[in-house]
């Protein structure tokens, strides 16, 4: 394309006026230099398209911007190359995840150093570690044994209303709303009282397995000041 707009420029140039010889000559001069030139200052341009496939041209597409490619001399030597700067869908949400991992991977670093702290500068030995889990147990403890109260209570009013009730329909009679009522309430406080106790038994199960695991990083701790030292 720049051959030809020269070319069309020397033209017209050559109909202006009937330049003089030595004109002529330098526009012819500079014309020979031009294609000359031209082949040793093409350039060829290879690239991927989004199947993978290989293609050539002296013009680079311009949906290929960012996609990366290489520039070629004469003889198909690579002059320059230029990386790909845009991803595609799959590289995208590839490397959302590998974000997210490694976003993961360091809150949890975080908050292990977090933790390993507090655990050094709360105790002094392992002793204190058992001291605070029996001092937390104590607490589940008492909170369970107020529900055990709760459940003998509500068990002994829904045996009583049971028993009201048969013999009410064992003599025939009207089963009266309230025993009825009593009856209904206490089975579904019951449920309640067991859900709430197995919760507290699955805590104090929790703070058991909590606290050895503290313990047990507590002498690893102290395992590796030692060996810092």
């Amino acid at each position: 394309m720049l051959k030809i707009k020269e070319l069309l420029l020397a033209c017209r140039l050559l109909e202006r006026g009937a330049p003089s010889f030595a004109s002529r000559m330098r526009i012819v001069t500079t014309l020979l230099l031009i294609f000359a030139a031209g082949p040793a200052l093409a350039t060829t341009y290879r690239w991927l398209d989004a199947n993978g496939k290989v293609h050539y041209g002296d013009v680079m597409p311009s949906q290929q911007s960012g996609l990366g490619h290489q520039e070629l001399d004469k003889q198909g030597r690579v002059v320059k190359s230029t990386p790909r700067t845009l991803l595609t869908q799959e590289e995208r949400r590839r490397r959302a995840e590998e974000t997210a991992a490694h976003d993961e991977h360091m809150r949890r670093v975080e908050d292990q150093q977090r933790r390993d702290r507090a655990l050094l500068s709360t105790f002094a030995n392992e002793s204190e570690i058992d001291l605070a889990r029996d001092r937390a147990l104590i607490l589940e403890r008492s909170n369970l044994n107020g529900l055990q109260s709760r459940l003998d209570s509500t068990a002994a009013k829904l045996s009583f209303a049971n028993k009201q009730l048969a013999r009410l329909r064992a003599a025939r009679m009207v089963e009266p709303a309230n025993l009825a009522q009593m009856r209904d309430e206490a089975q579904a406080e019951l449920e309640q009282i067991g859900a709430a106790m197995r919760q507290r038994e699955k805590t104090m199960n929790g703070l058991k397995q909590r606290f050895e695991a503290d313990k047990a990083r507590f002498q690893e701790l102290l395992e590796l000041k030692a060996i810092a030292r």
